[in-house]
């Protein structure tokens, strides 16, 4: 095979990742599969099948996985650099540099050996694979790979993009409305941070939120002013999983109630389809302003964001394969326990307050369970449980509300209105999360997955 078509057709990539999984899904989804109508899925597997046959490791530092899929193409070749070294699971505990993936297609069928021959030549020798690893960048790379093909940037087919198409296009429409609006970052909702398209925002100088549904132990962030979030809430809409990791982000005070954020998500993990300009002032003002906290009512906002997670889990989960429906009074308990009576016996009473506290992980199955029980739980703005299946007696509010809300809203309506306190609500019927504070409706979340129950 030609060595200079063989080096045209190779795209690079930074590899952040610590492990060999990470890495290969990172250079599988720079592959840019879907615009093939190919799911990633199928080609991760495919890779897999052909490791447990005999792992692909040329020398202790050069690794060259590939597999052959049911493509009509010939193939497609990316190479990861790895600056730190990631762990192949080679027994001798040796750390990859660089890890070159190759995925075969009909074409190439009877002649893949070729391919692989090619590859091998490019980079059997140590000194030049030393180059590329203590390359500057990606455009340094490219270079050398050119320079040792004997062709020039002018000379060589334009690469396609490794990021699908329709994302590259709305995240470049989004840095022009973060410049346009004057916008004080841009928010992007995926499922895990190896779906970042980071090249595209590397030529981007302003402020990244990056809003995740999966844990990324191994994946190193070196992008500046970049921020992660994890909202493992998948069953969510795809705005309301951004207005999660808007709260999260401005709890973290990176964000300022006044200036807007461009959001831009999509309806999977990887390809962004949908642009939206939003205030965080119109849901955090009541939520996190110290306007609304006096005194000993203060509510952490830690605290705010951990009984949100634990509504959403009950909204998605059931429990006991059915629906629930909760309500949680946080702050001013004081005053909330004024309008309060117990249906049954205190289930926390008695514990000591480190037992009882919600920001204990260990605590939310309990927490989960005693949601079964009528009436409300009663927490403090530390986060410490006072009481479940408390029964609330509050005077009517002042009209309002949206018209069908049930008892819990209602009630959760009044108790706010006539006390600091704030309280989260899950519907029985719906599974919509919804805040109330002074009042009034502040922040609503939506179930649109599909629950356990």
């Amino acid at each position: 095979m030609d060595l200079g078509d063989l080096v045209s057709a190779i795209r690079i990539v930074e590899l952040p990742a610590k492990t060999r999984p990470t890495a290969i899904r990172t250079l599988v989804q720079a592959a840019n599969w879907e615009d093939e109508g190919i799911a990633p899925e199928k080609v991760l597997e495919a890779i897999e099948e052909r490791e447990t046959v005999a792992q692909t490791l040329v020398a202790n530092d050069f690794a060259l996985p590939h597999a052959f899929i049911d493509w009509d193409g010939d193939f497609r070749v990316v190479l990861g650099r790895s600056r730190q070294g990631i762990d192949y699971g080679v027994p001798t505990g040796q750390s990859v540099r660089l890890i070159v993936l190759l995925v075969l297609g009909r074409k190439l069928l009877q002649t893949h050996v070729e391919v692989l021959a090619a590859l091998a030549e490019l980079l059997k020798a140590q000194e030049f694979r030393q180059q590329i690893i203590d390359a500057k960048d990606a455009k340094a790379i490219d270079a050398l790979l050119l320079n040792k093909a004997g062709l020039t940037p002018d000379h060589r087919p334009a690469r396609q993009s490794s990021v699908p198409r329709l994302t590259q296009t709305m995240i470049k429409q989004g840095f022009q409305l973060v410049e346009q609006v004057g916008a004080q970052a841009l928010l992007l909702a995926l499922d895990k941070l190896e779906n970042v398209p980071w090249d595209t925002l590397g030529n981007w100088k302003g402020r990244v939120l990056l809003i995740t549904t999966e844990h990324s132990d191994d994946f190193e962030i070196t992008r500046e002013d970049t921020y992660a979030f994890e909202v493992p809430h998948a069953s969510l809409s795809r705005m309301d999983r951004a207005n999660l990791g808007l709260l999260l982000a401005a709890s973290a005070g990176l964000l300022t109630d006044k200036l807007s954020v461009v959001c831009v998500t999509g309806p999977d993990g990887r390809k962004l389809d949908s642009i939206t300009i939003t205030k965080p002032e119109t849901h955090f003002r009541a939520m996190l302003s110290e306007k609304n906290r006096r005194g000993n009512n203060i509510v952490r906002p830690a605290v705010i964001l951990r009984i949100l997670s634990l509504a959403v889990e009950l909204a998605s989960e059931g429990r006991e394969a059915h629906p629930v429906g909760a309500m949680f009074v946080i702050g001013d308990s004081r005053q909330v326990l004024r309008h309060a009576q117990q249906l049954v016996l205190n289930p926390f009473h008695g514990y000591s307050r480190q037992l009882r506290n919600v920001l204990d992980p260990s605590l939310a199955e309990t927490i989960k369970e005693f949601a079964l029980i009528d009436g409300a739980f009663i927490i403090q703005g530390d986060g410490t449980v006072l009481s479940a299946g408390t029964y609330l007696m509050p005077k009517s509010a002042p009209g309002g509300l949206p018209a069908g809300l049930g008892a819990r809203h209602q009630t959760a309506g009044a108790i706010t209105h006539h006390t600091q306190a704030m309280a989260i609500t899950v519907s029985q019927s719906t599974g919509t999360v919804t805040v109330f504070r002074n009042g009034s409706i502040v922040f609503t979340l939506e179930r649109a997955g599909s629950t356990r129950w």
